[in-house]
């Protein structure tokens, strides 16, 4: 797989790259605030969130190291969308649109976003593809259930809901079965899910046919689905490599690339600790005051 040398000639972390950079990307970035201020009803310039993705563009210029042969939108896009995401939850026009307390709504709008960013075709008002050989009322049930997978992924992965002892329980099943997939599943819905990074940018990053990125992602939100409504289901052979994928795969293993989920596993287990030292102490606590 061939290294992006797109800016390999400029000297890393020099004013005249990070002036390159932000000069080239300055209109891609734009286009995620827009994107940004679409799912959550606000005006992408009065409410500031181009302002939002400009900060992400620099930040992500300044740091860039072309030697890393990462292409630099795949590197950006994150934190890009993030910072246009959080200039979205700082609006003041957002706040009176939405009150206080209404942390539901905007947890809906934020995982609308990221969908918008997953399925290009649902700003054109069409359902994602199901796949081959599923037509009718049939194609429609896997597009939304689909879509009800991408959305429960986004959800569990949410930083802000981590902390929260309501979720935590979802957050470890979700990263539990994540992790008894294979490398290369994994790694695509790190860099789908985790950065944020698009399938068709991926499939560059990879050298592969973008199409095979996306058959791929259509069969592992469908293996989810099936083991997260059945756990009876978990003890079944993991999700089998399709052709088109075989290669990278291969280079995985030979390279002997880790799972991305593995820090995130640990993570879980100090959080869900925390939690628990948390409640019982506040059980210990009420006890000694009856």
């Amino acid at each position: 797989m061939e290294k992006d040398t797109t800016y390999i000639d400029f000297t890393p972390h020099s004013d005249e790259l990070i002036h390159k950079l932000v000069e080239d990307h300055q209109g891609w970035a734009a286009s995620i605030a827009r994107s940004v201020a679409r799912a959550w009803n606000l005006d992408w310039q009065l409410d500031g969130l181009d302002g939002g993705a400009y900060e992400g563009l620099l930040f992500c210029a300044q740091r860039y190291d072309p030697e890393m042969g990462v292409p630099f939108r795949a590197y950006a896009r994150r934190r890009i969308h993030e910072a246009s995401t959080q200039q979205a939850r700082e609006s003041k026009s957002w706040q009176r649109g939405t009150g206080a307390g209404s942390q539901v709504e905007s947890d809906a709008r934020e995982i609308s976003a990221k969908l918008l960013d997953i399925y290009s075709e649902l700003r054109e008002g069409l359902l994602p593809t199901a796949g081959p050989n599923i037509e009718g009322e049939e194609a429609i049930r896997a597009s939304i259930r689909q879509l009800l997978t991408s959305a429960n992924l986004i959800s569990s992965f949410n930083e802000s809901r981590k902390q929260n002892p309501e979720y935590v329980v979802e957050f470890k099943r979700m990263l539990q079965l994540v992790t008894e997939m294979e490398t290369v599943h994994q790694h695509i819905l790190w860099n789908i899910y985790w950065q944020g990074q698009s399938m068709r940018s991926l499939a560059t990053e990879w050298g592969i046919d973008e199409l095979a990125i996306i058959r791929e992602h259509q069969a592992i939100l469908k293996n989810l689905e099936s083991r997260a409504s059945n756990r009876s289901t978990r003890i079944k052979k993991k999700l089998k490599i399709r052709p088109g994928l075989r290669v990278i795969a291969q280079k995985m293993r030979k390279e002997n690339i880790e799972s991305p989920f593995a820090r995130l596993e640990i993570s879980a287990v100090s959080i869900a600790l925390m939690l628990g030292i948390k409640v019982l102490t506040t059980l210990f606590s009420q006890a000694l005051i009856v």
